[in-house]
């Protein structure tokens, strides 16, 4: 799969990351992303949706409505949305779901009953809003980003759901090249191979991507349902245990506070990202009994040593099959990437390459937005990589080796494949005839008059989005300038 970058663009358009535990949205203005915060102030949005009084609530009263009634609350959509109901992890929901033909239905308290995909607008209306107050307009160009390896039934049901909430959806990306064009987006990238590794919240990949001439190729992907849900459940166990011990009880049988421990684990591996300890106070979490508890990062790094394996296999089977490839550069992304532990288990794994480990749970939304910008300053092109999965995302390239040639010297000016729109300047030898060439081609010829020992002349060559040619040749002892104009070769 092969997705191209340009560069300094003035353009606008918003990104959105929609994950199974959270999503993100971001705006690109003047080619610039940045993240948006949402109504509550928060970068980011749950992904969750909960049923009251006939009413669908998504985000942080979502969120607040797992505790209170967990069967009326369903999480990890993105999941639903692509998978059966066999394969659903049921320790995950607390809801009652069911098979109704080929989607997922989620049935709420027994009352109302509603499919995954009417959910998932639900969530991307909400999103929506956030992209609204920060542009001050009811219509955007928008990028989503996507799992690599998602089928073609899941990105047009996505695009869908999107489209149905109000979003003009200019293409679908995958995660791991989303995250690169944040980062490369300033400045065309150097060749080489980087790896993107993502561990989300429920699930994480590990992608090994080519970068030639700013032209991105996917190598190899995998995908694991690995995420930091696990280390949510193995803090959450331990809390149990330990109040269970102290009070003689069985906390865990009673779903009401069974999610309160959950959710004061997910806070405490937060809270233990950045600080050294952390503590996992509950009022009145079962029979009028209190949870108080500190706990240490190591405590926190031994209770999760199980799923750490899990991460650092995934990541080594990775490096073992591709021990041929010099990987030059590793990017992490995915909120659980901000755990100290994983940062440290994935440096080890690639000790000759440089971490970037910036904003990851909010790297991906933001290169979401810069891919926005760029195909809304291409509004002509076809972007249908979203349906037929080809990958492959509408920026022009030069169609030939372009070359300048004075004299018997030639020198490249563009290479075959560049993408466009595209600016450089060269330095030309003495001579006072100038031939362009295309592969080899004569396509435009110049004369520079009064050429002598004291000139030094120059070439301003820019190629338009059209693939046309603008050229300024100019001589810097007697300030001529001669312009040169190429239109686009047939076929282009």
């Amino acid at each position: 799969q092969h997705y191209y970058i340009t560069n300094n663009l003035r353009m606008s358009g918003v990104g959105i990351a929609f994950g199974n535990s959270s999503a993100f949205v971001s705006v690109c203005r003047d080619g610039r992303s940045e993240i948006v915060a949402n109504s509550a102030g928060d970068r980011s949005t749950a992904t969750v949706v909960a049923h009251q009084e006939g009413e669908l609530l998504t985000g942080t009263p979502a969120v607040q409505m797992t505790v209170r009634q967990p069967a009326n609350t369903v999480s990890s959509l993105k999941s639903l949305l692509a998978c059966k109901l066999e394969s659903v992890d049921s320790a995950s929901q607390a809801c009652k779901l069911e098979q109704h033909g080929e989607e997922i239905i989620v049935n709420f308290n027994n009352a109302t009953r509603k499919g995954v995909s009417a959910l998932v607008k639900c969530v991307f209306e909400n999103l929506k809003e956030t992209a609204d107050s920060a542009l001050g307009e009811d219509k955007h160009d928008t990028v989503i980003s996507i799992p690599l390896t998602s089928s073609p039934e899941f990105k047009k049901t996505v695009k869908n759901c999107a489209i149905s909430a109000g979003l003009n959806v200019l293409d679908l990306i995958p995660e791991s090249v989303a995250a690169l064009l944040s980062l490369d987006s300033a400045a065309k990238p150097a060749d080489g191979h980087t790896a993107v590794v993502r561990v989300g919240g429920s699930s994480m990949a590990v992608t090994v991507v080519k970068v030639v001439a700013g032209m991105y190729s996917v190598v190899d992907s995998t995908e694991e349902k690995i995420g930091g849900n696990l280390f949510d459940r193995s803090v959450g166990k331990f809390l149990c245990d330990d109040f269970n011990r102290k009070n003689r009880c069985k906390v865990e049988e009673n779903p009401r506070s069974y999610s309160k421990v959950l959710k004061a684990s997910k806070s405490a591996k937060h809270n233990l990202s950045t600080l050294n300890t952390a503590e996992c106070n509950i009022e009145s979490l079962f029979d009028g009994m209190d949870l108080i508890s500190n706990l240490s990062r190591p405590r926190f790094e031994t209770l999760i040593q199980n799923d750490l394996n899990k991460i650092k296999e995934t990541v080594q089977k990775m490096v073992t099959k591709h021990s041929s490839i010099s990987i030059t550069r590793v990017v992490l992304t995915g909120g659980t990437c901000k755990v100290p532990k994983v940062q440290s288990i994935i440096s080890q794994l690639f000790p000759e390459s440089s971490i970037v480990s910036q904003a990851p749970d909010e790297i991906i939304s933001l290169g979401a937005a810069t891919h926005a910008g760029m195909l809304s300053k291409f509004p002509n092109l076809s972007t249908k990589s979203e349906v037929e999965g080809n990958g492959t995302v509408g920026i022009p390239l030069t169609p030939s080796n372009i070359e300048v040639r004075v004299g018997d010297v030639v020198t490249q000016a563009v290479a075959k494949n560049t993408p466009l729109p595209y600016k450089t300047d060269i330095e030309l030898p003495e001579g006072n005839v100038i031939v362009i060439e295309a592969d080899g081609k004569c396509i435009a010829k110049a004369e520079v008059a009064g050429s002598d020992d004291k000139s030094k002349v120059s070439l301003h060559f820019e190629i338009l989005e059209d693939c046309s040619i603008e050229a300024i040749i100019k001589d810097s002892f007697t300030n001529e300038r001669t312009a040169v104009h190429i239109p686009p070769p047939k076929g282009a």
